[in-house]
């Protein structure tokens, strides 16, 4: 089970002849709880960056997938156009066989830049976009290795001082067990 703020501000011990200073003890707890309150809240924040590196990721793979339906549409405008059946009046000075392959050389060109472009966007997205996965992994893998580091030293902190209040009442016990049987002796060495 897992030991909650709440839990630390309001646990109780029992009160034993000599035991620990009450107000010491309540004073710790209250900066063990506070403390683990911050890290709860720490913890919260790291997770809502997370979150949010993960909508920006989304949103740039979005961004890449406009991008890769521009191009298709451009070469599907681009082939359209090539394939398009042009119409051209019988002119005297006009020179067909060579208008055609002038068309066809600009138009050839035209569909190379277009791709080129849209390679080049799409190449550029995917940069990005790795790039960004890429920083908001390391950060989220930073964020919970500093969260679980900070959770792993309140454990431990809390587990010494569980054991130091074990180890004190026992020592406290046997001191006054030692103590209840000097007593005990010097009464009988009294009476004789």
């Amino acid at each position: 089970m897992a030991i909650t703020v709440k839990d630390i501000r309001e646990k109780e011990f029992n009160t034993e002849m000599r035991g620990y200073t009450r107000d010491e003890v309540d004073d710790f707890l209250d900066e063990l709880a506070d403390q683990t309150e911050e890290l709860g809240e720490e913890n919260q924040k790291m997770s809502e960056e997370i979150e949010a590196l993960k909508a920006q990721i989304a949103s740039l793979k979005k961004q890449l997938g406009e991008a890769n339906a521009a191009k298709e549409q451009a070469e599907q405008t681009a082939l359209a156009a090539q394939n398009a059946p042009v119409k051209v009046e019988k002119d005297p000075t006009f020179n067909e066989p060579q208008y055609f392959k002038n068309l066809e050389t600009t138009l050839r060109e035209t569909l190379i830049t277009a791709q080129r472009i849209a390679d080049e966007t799409i190449e550029d997205s995917r940069k990005q976009a790795s790039r960004i996965v890429a920083e908001a992994e390391d950060k989220a893998a930073k964020l919970e290795e500093q969260s679980q580091i900070k959770l792993t030293q309140a454990r431990n902190d809390y587990e010494q001082i569980r054991t130091a209040g074990e180890e004190y009442h026992k020592s406290f016990t046997q001191l006054i067990e030692q103590q209840a049987q000097l007593l005990k002796d010097s009464a009988l060495n009294a009476d004789k």
